[in-house]
């Protein structure tokens, strides 16, 4: 990258670049907040499934230095040269194979640098020996002090972190938005078809006997109808029985409804691969879905793939159209996706060509209820691949036809506002990556930059 600004090493610009302890934390259920490599990720710090230790093994961990709001984290392996700023409020320490880096304020402006070592001009630096050419597995202390960081004057620093900014800022709020449509569909399907809310609501106005093991929920149920926060519906009401009866697989479930295993309704298939799979490898070709692409998105959607394959492999992998349900069987485990584009998929994930009365809406949010029962095994222990013949066997509730058609058109707007949200993150995202070179080499200028930016958003 050719840069109109100076270049100042990293440890020029800051005064911290301290390694983590190479220990293992003390774990416990609750305490102080210990930052792992999977809470980092494209340049933001999720800390919603924390991981924790106490005041001893926090004091432990940060004899070299204290984290404070503001100073950033870099990832030195697994995944290598992720970054994030630590925001106000967290008290927290590190965990293994990570970096704390703290700026000298009067000459880089921590925003900035967190956008600059996104770049690819760092990542480069990141990710390549310059001495031996080769992909390095993971950083050394000395290679982070040498970093070349690109450093114009503090104020335009200022500016390019507030266009950046504005533009994360707009994304962050769209992945709320998403978070919370996808909410209230799993509060939908909860309601009906695990705490079958309708069911005792149309039992309590007819004044039908509800079976004793129901009680608590039939009691919770009351106190919400009382209380205003929940609300009867007539006409979905009326989709619904008013009683409650016995089966061996699951107990007590609405009348006429059936209890069966998922494989008698749902045709499970696995995906294939073509091997060795770095001969089929391609820089361009039929998209290859990979369990880390969906983990990176933070959406139903599955919308790119970072790896493609030649059209030759297709005979020894499952080619799926834009719209199929998957559902990941190793690495992580139970994760259903939506495809947003034609894709193929590998034997860690599988599909469902053909159902019967279920429905892929269904079925989606059924996985998201049951993924932590199907991953668990009588001992205990949580599996590592979920097997095809456990979603098989699973025995699920089996509602009425109209029901699970009406329970089909609420969700298909949801999904479709979520599909546009994650289109408009996206179209942002691209606008952000486009921008972030430009700026940090000079060659756009921030008044041209900002009008981009209004024009995006």
């Amino acid at each position: 990258m050719v840069s109109k600004w100076k270049e100042l090493r990293l440890d020029e610009v800051t005064e911290l670049i301290v390694d983590c302890p190479h220990s293992t934390p003390k774990w416990t259920d609750e305490g102080i907040v210990v930052l792992r490599s999977n809470n980092i990720k494209n340049g933001r710090l999720d800390v919603s499934s924390p991981s924790y230790t106490d005041q001893d093994g926090y004091e432990k961990r940060v004899k070299r230095a204290v984290p404070q709001a503001g100073d950033l984290v870099l990832t030195r392996e697994a995944p290598m040269g992720e970054v994030c700023q630590i925001p106000e409020g967290l008290k927290c320490c590190l965990g293994q194979r990570m970096v704390l880096i703290r700026v000298k304020e009067e000459i880089i402006d921590s925003k900035y640098l967190l956008y600059t070592l996104q770049s690819p001009y760092l990542q480069y630096q990141i990710s390549w020996n310059e001495g031996t050419g080769t992909t390095v597995s993971n950083i050394r202390i000395p290679n982070i002090k040498a970093f070349q960081i690109p450093t114009p004057p503090i104020a335009e620093q200022k500016a390019i972190a507030h266009i950046l900014g504005s533009l994360d800022n707009k994304i962050e709020f769209n992945r709320q938005m998403n978070e919370t449509v996808e909410a209230m569909a799993q509060a939908l399907f909860k309601s009906w078809f695990v705490d079958f809310d309708p069911v005792i609501d149309n039992a309590l106005l007819k004044g039908k006997a509800i079976p004793e093991p129901l009680k608590q929920r039939v009691e919770l149920r009351q106190a919400q109808l009382d209380s205003g926060k929940a609300k009867t519906h007539s006409e979905i009401n009326s989709l619904f029985p008013s009683e409650f009866e016995f089966t061996e697989e699951l107990g007590w479930i609405p009348r006429a409804w059936r209890a069966g295993d998922l494989g008698e309704y749902v045709d499970v298939k696995r995906g294939g691969s073509p091997r060795p799979i770095q001969d089929y490898l391609a820089p361009e070709g039929l998209h290859w879905v990979k369990i880390s692409d969906a983990t990176a998105s933070n959406s139903r959607f599955i919308v790119s793939t970072k790896q493609f394959i030649k059209p030759e492999g297709l005979k020894k992998t499952t080619l799926l159209k834009r719209g199929a349900l998957i559902l990941s069987n190793s690495a992580t485990p139970g994760l259903p996706k939506f495809l947003d584009i034609d894709a193929c998929i590998h034997d860690g994930w599988l599909h469902f060509p053909k159902k019967e009365t279920l429905t892929d809406f269904y079925l989606y949010q059924l996985f998201l209820v049951i993924r932590k029962e199907l991953l668990m095994q009588g001992n205990g222990s949580v599996f590592t691949n979920l097997k095809t013949d456990i979603l098989k066997n699973h025995t699920t509730v089996i509602p009425s036809v109209d029901i699970l058609d009406y329970f089909d058109a609420l969700i298909t707007p949801m999904h479709k506002k979520m599909h546009s949200i994650q289109l408009n993150s996206d179209s942002l995202a691209k606008l952000r990556d486009t921008l972030l070179p430009k700026l940090m080499s000079g060659e756009l200028r921030i008044a041209d930059a900002e009008k981009l930016v209004a024009e995006g958003i």
